[in-house]
Parts: structure tokens; sequence; C-alpha cells
């Protein structure tokens, strides 16, 4: 009896170490599979594959928007969601009092998703059936993306700046300090009425002169950005009503704003940059 115990024994350790040589060489397999393979981050970005970089500046300077001014920025963002290229990068900076500095720093950033699996087997990443990657797509909006641009956005509610319109100042760092190239895209959603220790646009009395006499301004030298030649660039204006009274006294009209903001971005290499007016919820020419 003590010879088959002894035998059983003998057995089920031979057994059980079996079971472990294959376990372990399951896991050693998946591993050396998915050795160099491409990961993505939580937001769905692949840092080591090639990427389109859009910023986005958002100036949440009071006033902010109103509702109907917010609900055309909505669709805005999710047409630009659903637009974005495979992992292309979508960063939102802000001048809310907490971004503001000579670092702009990203309120969030999400990437686009694959729209099919030979996408991810062209960058070594994981392949995922079609399914999936719309399911993935539909997970990044709802947990990452919407709750983000509604905290930015919400007329209400969220990231604000009471004091503040630095928009010369934030268009300089982010130039500086985010990796623009050729074929990327900046998108500055502003009323464009700059109000900063530098300059205070509309309220301060020759502090936006034509922009052909601003740039020979010494101050000028402080703001200036790096080129944006080879970038794509578009404004989104929020319309504001009072232009050329009480605190927009200095300024006449929107017009006048374009016209200097138009001229700032073509002097600094933009070739064609679009503006569309935010107005009464509509977003129209």
């Amino acid at each position: 009896m003590r010879r088959r115990s002894r035998n059983n024994n003998i057995l089920k350790t031979v057994g059980l170490s079996s079971i472990l040589a294959v376990g372990i060489g399951g896991l050693s397999y998946i591993a050396w599979q998915s050795m160099g393979k491409a990961t993505a981050d939580e937001y769905g970005c692949f840092d080591k594959a090639p990427q389109r970089q859009t910023v986005v500046l958002v100036d949440v300077s009071e006033p902010k928007f109103n509702e109907e001014q917010t609900r055309s920025l909505y669709r805005y963002f999710n047409r630009l969601y659903s637009k974005l290229e495979f992992n292309e990068r979508l960063s939102v900076v802000t001048t809310a009092e907490d971004q503001i500095g000579s670092v702009p720093k990203p309120r969030f950033h999400v990437c686009g998703q694959a729209t099919n699996p030979e996408q991810l087997k062209a960058i070594n990443a994981d392949a995922a059936t079609s399914g999936y990657l719309i399911r993935q797509r539909e997970r990044l909006y709802e947990h990452k993306f919407a709750p983000a641009m509604s905290e930015i956005l919400s007329p209400n509610t969220g990231s604000r700046q009471r004091y503040q319109s630095p928009i010369l100042e934030m268009v300089q760092g982010i130039r500086r300090f985010h990796p623009l190239r050729p074929g990327d895209r900046l998108v500055i959603v502003s009323d464009l009425i700059q109000n900063s220790d530098s300059v205070q646009f509309c309220r301060k009395k020759n502090d936006m002169p034509p922009f052909s006499i601003f740039k020979k301004k010494s101050i000028y030298g402080r703001l200036k950005p790096e080129s944006l030649e080879g970038i794509e660039v578009e404004v989104l204006m929020i319309q504001r009503h009072g232009y050329g009274t009480n605190d927009l006294s200095h300024c006449y009209s929107e017009d006048e704003l374009r016209r200097f903001w138009r001229d700032y971005l073509i002097a600094n290499g933009a070739s064609d940059p679009s503006f569309v007016r935010v107005r009464h919820g509509i977003i129209g020419d």
C-alpha cells in the first residue's frame, strides 16, 4: 500500500509539474508574441506611431459662451472628433486660471481610433475586429472626450478665466512647446479680445492698432510666435455684443478684430487662416 501511495504521489507531482510547465510556456509564448507590439494609452494614443497633431486653444474668459453658442461648439467638436485620422492627437489647451503660463499644458488629449484592422497591423499593434474598433471609438468618446469637453464648454460651470484673456501669449506658448509640424492644425476658439498685462484690445486706446503698426511696437517682440508656416489654422470667433461701447469702446466691430488677427496669422506664416463666426447658436461664415 505504501508503494502504491508513493507511486500516486509521484504521478501527481509529475502531472502538476506538466501543467505548470504548459502554463508557464503559454505565458512565455504570449509575452514573446507581445514583445515589440505597439500599445495605446488610456486615451487611445500610440505614442511611438506616426501622429498628426491638432491643438485647440479654447478661450474661457468671461463672459463665457452662452447656451446657444455652446451648442454650436459641441457640434463642432463632435465633428472634429469623428473626423480624427488614426492616431491623430487632439490636445485641448484653455486660458483657465490654472492653465495659463509660459508652458501651456493641455487640459486633456485623445487620439483618433483605427477604423480597420489593417491600420493596427501597419503599426505592429494587436489585431482587433471592425466591431471592436467601433465600440472602442464610442467608449473613448463617452468616457474621455465628452466629459472633458462638457467641463470646458459649459456656460455655467467648468474651467473659467475671470481676469485675463492672454490669447497672444498662449499662441506663442503653444508654438514653442508643442511639436506642431507642417500638416498639423491649430484651432483657436475665442472672441479674439486680447486682455493681459501686455495689451488690452478694445479696452485700452491704441492697444489694437492695425497689425502693420502693432508689429513695430516693442511689446510685439515679446509676443511674436514661432513660424506657423505649413500649419493649418482655423479660428472660431465668438461673437460679442457692444463693440464700440463700454468695455469694448476702443474697437468698433468684429471685422476690425478679425482683420487684425488675420494679418497677425499671415505675417507669422499661416498661408490661409479660416475664420468661422459663432453667433446665436449658429456656426456661420
